[in-house]
């Protein structure tokens, strides 16, 4: 018996350019489970509270693990709004130390104004809180429309350990592709 003739899957030579095809697409296929199964998590945005940076329905590469915030990354958060689990995407403000106050829209950290480019802040209303500073292990959030965001204004510092990841790019929809700042 010859090899040809012990083989699972006939093959002839005429084949023989399809091997890189085939290598191609195992490896991109690899690649993929890799991206979404073991290094990063899908996580997808739904609302307005981080327009112009994050559009409803952008899907965001998350790191499965956040081990130092950092101020302005970008992040998934896991938060309980009425007795009711939730995920949100915020931007961290404030760090563990750090003396916030809040003037309406307005957030001072340490005295200088938590603002990124895109930031929409709305009129000054009569909310006002602190200044306080950020407990050891907490963080404070917010979203960069401020005027429609649930945030560390209602909710409060979150801690560090329910924080999911930190969003690093957005892949979905193509058009809107890209590496997060």
């Amino acid at each position: 018996m010859t090899s040809k003739e012990l083989a699972f899957i006939p093959f002839r030579e005429r084949d023989n350019h399809y091997v890189p095809l085939v290598v191609v697409l195992t490896l991109v296929l690899i690649a993929l489970l890799f991206i979404f199964g073991v290094a990063y998590r899908p996580v997808a945005v739904d609302g307005d509270s981080m327009l112009d940076t994050l559009r409803s329905g952008d899907h965001l590469l998350v790191t499965r693990t956040y081990p130092v915030p950092a101020r302005g990354d970008i992040v998934s958060v896991d938060v309980v709004v009425d007795g009711i689990p939730d995920s949100i995407v915020k931007r961290v403000a404030a760090l563990p130390g750090d003396t916030v106050q809040v003037e309406g829209d307005v957030v001072w950290v340490n005295g200088v104004p938590a603002t990124w480019p895109g930031v929409v802040t709305g009129s000054a209303d009569d909310f006002h809180l602190g200044p306080f500073e950020v407990l050891p292990g907490t963080v404070y959030i917010l979203g960069d429309n401020r005027p429609v965001s649930l945030d560390s204004r209602s909710i409060g510092p979150i801690p560090v350990a329910q924080i999911r990841g930190k969003a690093i790019a957005i892949f979905s929809p193509v058009t809107r592709a890209g590496h997060i700042d």
